[in-house]
């Protein structure tokens, strides 16, 4: 997306409180004024993406994080209009959008925004929004096959291809064609956050960013560069991102004070449901009553950043931690805050130029 070597997104605006699972009552208001706002603020200041959550129902509690959220290709339209510079990405379900449809949506946010879309491919595990559509999940190496087929297909479209028939496991289909092709005949930038074994795989042999979770930086280090190795011996060049959670204040006692005033709103029900929904995926879960003596760090991740990387303090901590992220192979970092358009100003006035200062950016 640019030259800097820590790149950074916003995550998770288009849907109500964010990545915040907590009953603040400054939790995120995902209005359309909102996400706008946002969207033109980080283009000034230079942010390179924002990344949607796709989700089509909420997690309950009193909060029901991401009860309301808009529709994501439509939304990526949308700033991408009102923009110059960010790239928005969309977060697609490979079995709720079939491809020759999603081909043509995301051809057409490519040419609004001149070629500044991103293609975010989730192959699925949300067993509760299934239902809704009436969509059985599959078997988990199954989603990635059905993923594979579903990416093959809307590259064959974007690339111009004489009408074809194509015959797959998951896919049937019969004199496909579809034009325009995305803007300047150059396909949008695809990510996928599967950490699973097939996910990673999925994301070696097809992605141009992989999403992956970060336990601390130095455990990460060698996952990550495999990664980027693997993709290389394949002929490809990959980044490899992870999500964090930030809470920046002018002292490190303010932030502190702040996570706890999080901690104390957490929302467990919905953090409780959600552990719920990995519990049946097989994904690991943590007993929030336990998380409540654990430090910290595992609060932070779960009510700030649904289980993602946190971190925690004064711009200059803030500074260090990322500069521990990118030393680990990171090349960039998907962040969210509990109000994104109160938080983003003073992260942009204090981090920003201490990274530019440090090299990063």
């Amino acid at each position: 997306m640019n030259g800097n070597r820590l790149r950074l997104g916003l995550f998770g605006a288009n849907c109500s409180s964010g990545r915040t699972y907590a009953s603040l009552p400054e939790r995120w208001d995902a209005s359309w004024e909102n996400n706008l706002r946002l969207a033109q603020m980080a283009d000034e200041i230079g942010i390179e993406c924002m990344v949607p959550i796709a989700r089509w129902r909420g997690y309950g509690g009193a909060s029901n994080p991401n009860g309301s959220s808009f529709e994501s290709i439509a939304w990526a339209c949308g700033l991408l209009a009102a923009t110059r510079r960010l790239r928005v990405f969309c977060t697609v379900h490979v079995p709720l959008h079939h491809p020759l449809v999603a081909a043509k949506q995301m051809a057409t946010g490519d040419h609004i925004g001149r070629g500044r879309l991103g293609v975010n491919i989730v192959c699925g595990w949300n067993e509760d929004e299934f239902q809704m559509f009436g969509v059985t999940k599959k078997e988990h190496d199954a989603r990635y096959a059905q993923g594979e087929e579903w990416w093959s297909i809307v590259k064959r479209i974007w690339a111009g291809e004489d009408r074809f028939d194509y015959e797959g496991a998951y896919y049937q289909l019969h004199a496909v064609e579809g034009a325009p092709r995305p803007f300047g005949d150059a396909d949008p930038p695809m990510m996928n956050a599967g950490s699973s074994e097939a996910g990673r795989w999925f994301a070696i042999r097809h992605s141009d960013l992989h999403f992956d979770a970060v336990e601390t930086p130095e455990a990460s280090t060698p996952r990550i560069a495999e990664t980027k190795r693997l993709a290389r011996e394949r002929g490809r060049d990959i980044q490899v991102w992870t999500p964090v959670g930030i809470v920046c204040r002018p002292t490190q006692k303010e932030a502190d004070d702040y996570l706890e005033h999080v901690v104390d709103h957490a929302d467990w029900d919905a953090i409780g449901y959600l552990a719920g929904l990995h519990a049946k995926e097989g994904r690991r879960q943590t007993d929030p009553q336990l998380l409540v003596h654990s430090g910290h760090n595992p609060l932070a991740r779960r009510a700030l950043a649904r289980g993602s990387y946190c971190v925690i303090g004064d711009p200059d901590a803030v500074v260090r931690e990322f500069a521990r992220l990118q030393a680990a192979g990171l090349d960039g970092l998907a962040i969210n805050f509990v109000d994104y358009l109160k938080e983003l100003p003073y992260f942009a006035a204090e981090v920003l130029p201490r990274l530019q200062r440090l090299g990063v950016r």
